[in-house]
């Protein structure tokens, strides 16, 4: 199973909140309405789509090697 770690650009994030739609368990939207993640890491692939889902291209998801996972 391939885990994920997720970043984003706060600077480019406008909070239109596709992530949280597809991925409530990894994102969420602020008081300041600019997502945050609620974890670093994850192995729910719902974070592909939401990262491909943003419009404004702020979420960075990277694969982690297996020795980086553990």
């Amino acid at each position: 199973m391939s885990r994920y770690r997720i970043e984003i650009d706060r600077s480019l994030c406008s909070g239109f909140g596709s992530c949280t739609d597809l991925a409530p368990e990894v994102f969420e939207l602020g008081p300041d309405a600019i997502a945050t993640v609620r974890t670093g890491e994850t192995s729910d692939p719902a974070v592909l789509e939401a990262a491909d889902a943003c419009p404004m291209g702020a979420i960075t998801v990277v694969e982690l090697a297996e020795e980086e996972a553990a």
